[in-house]
Formats: C-alpha cells, structure tokens, sequence
C-alpha cells in the first residue's frame, strides 16, 4: 500500500503586458509510505509580494507539519475538534513567523506578503486540515461521491478578503478532520472551483474529478503524477478558462493489486 501524489502550478493567461509574477505555489511530502503532508496559497493580488508569500506560507506550513508529525497522527485520528485546532494554531504561528522574517528581509510591511493556505495532512484512516481564505479541497473514500472537506457557500464572498496575515485570521482559520478510508485527496486555488463545482450548491462534479482519480490511481509514482498535473493545466481544457493563477494538487492511496482498477469499479483499460 503507498500514495503517490504531486503539487504543480500555472500561470493565468495574459493577453498583454508585463507577466507578473505567479501568485501561487503549492506542493506535497511524503513523511512515511502512509503520510503526506501538503500545502497550497495564492497571493493577495493586491500585495505588492504576493510571490513571496505564497511560497513563504506553503514552505513554513510543512515544516511545521513534518517536525511535529508525531502530534499530525494525533490530530488526523483525533475526535476533539478543539485538539485539532491547536495543531493547526502552532502551525498558523510558525508560518507567521516565518513571513515576518521574509518581510524584515524584504524591508516590507507584512500586509504586503498577504496569502490564503490551505494545510492538509492524509493518511488512509483520515484527513486533518486548516484553510484561510478561498480554495478548495476535495476527498473520496471507498464510496463513489466526493466530497468538500470545508463546505463552500457561493454566497459568501468574505473569503476573498481573508488572508494569513489578516488579524482575524486565527478566529476565522477553518479547522476539519475526514475519517477514512481516504483513496483520493485533490487541493487547489481558487481559480479551479469554476471547472470542477457545481453552480447551484458549489459541491464537486464526479465527470470532473472522476478523470483525475482514475489517473493518479494507476499512475506508478510521483514524477508520473507530476507530469500528468502539469499536461492538464496546460491542456486546453483548462488554459482556455483560466483567467488566474492556478495550483493542483492531487494525491491517491492503493495497493499494487489496485494499480490498474478503475477506482469507481471496473478496469481501467
């Protein structure tokens, strides 16, 4: 039994002008064969170092997550949402002190390195994970639906103007756990709830997220994985609706015998 998984990003397209610079960074560790750790963000695009930021956030999150993974197991299995949120305050608090030592560095406020996170450590008996700001993140288990790890109202806009550096940001921080078993776990921006959730109740597309299950599920390691995330954002099904920076990240749990089985049943072939 292992997971592969992979994180990559793209630019929005620009029809003229300077290319500013991406927004948005992402990416996923492996801490054993059955833990990974993973952490996206997407700049404020009214900071003046949103770049920064983002990778600041992202880079601090994980290695807070890794250093203390003896506590991430705890907090994965845990029943007491109280418990999982002071895991994911001390992480919000080293990712804090990592940004103001990036702005002292870049003689800057800090309002001008703004970002969201997300923060998310699977195992296959569950999800621990935090969120400030917009993006999404999506989980299947054994059954066929997938589902939103947090809600998201299309109604509500306060997101948008949410960032880590907010100074409401630790009363606002969503906190949520998923018991297992998890077989597939996606995370990205903003920018990916218009292709792949429903208008009408914001929950995901199967057609979407099926494809995508399906590929990391018979994918043989991480650099396929990596690969493969970085031809769909690339391919015109996506590059000719992206209209901002975007970060994916994907990761599936199977065993060997699984490899080429159709996780919604039948072979892949």
């Amino acid at each position: 039994m292992t997971w592969v998984a992979a994180a990559d990003y793209r630019r929005a397209n620009t029809e003229s002008g300077p290319v500013p610079s991406c927004q948005v960074f992402g990416k996923v560790d492996r801490v054993r064969h059955d833990l990974i750790v993973g952490a996206i963000a997407r700049g404020s695009s009214d900071a003046r170092l949103p770049h920064i930021g983002a990778k600041t956030a992202v880079r601090a999150a994980l290695s807070h997550l890794k250093m203390h993974s003896d506590q991430l197991d705890d907090a994965v299995r845990s029943d007491r949402d109280d418990a999982v949120r002071d895991y994911f305050d001390g992480t919000l608090n080293t990712v804090l002190n990592h940004l103001r030592g990036a702005a002292f560095d870049q003689v800057a406020p800090l309002e001008e390195l703004a970002t969201s996170l997300i923060v998310f450590a699977v195992e296959p008996k569950g999800i621990a994970a935090m969120q400030i700001g917009e993006g999404l993140l999506v989980s299947r288990g054994q059954e066929a639906n997938y589902r939103l790890i947090f809600d998201i109202d299309v109604r509500r806009r306060d997101d948008r103007t949410l960032f880590v550096t907010s100074k409401d940001a630790k009363g606002r921080m969503r906190v949520g756990t998923r018991k297992g078993p998890v077989s597939f776990l996606c995370a990205a921006t903003e920018a990916f709830g218009p292709l792949s959730l429903s208008n009408r109740n914001g929950q995901p597309h199967r057609r979407f997220f099926h494809p995508l299950d399906q590929y990391i599920q018979t994918a043989p390691d991480d650099g396929v994985v990596h690969q493969g995330i970085r031809s769909f954002l690339r391919s015109d099904r996506i590059n000719r609706k992206l209209d901002d920076d975007l970060v994916l990240a994907l990761c599936g749990y199977r065993s060997q015998g699984d490899l080429f089985i159709d996780p919604m049943g039948g072979n892949a072939e």
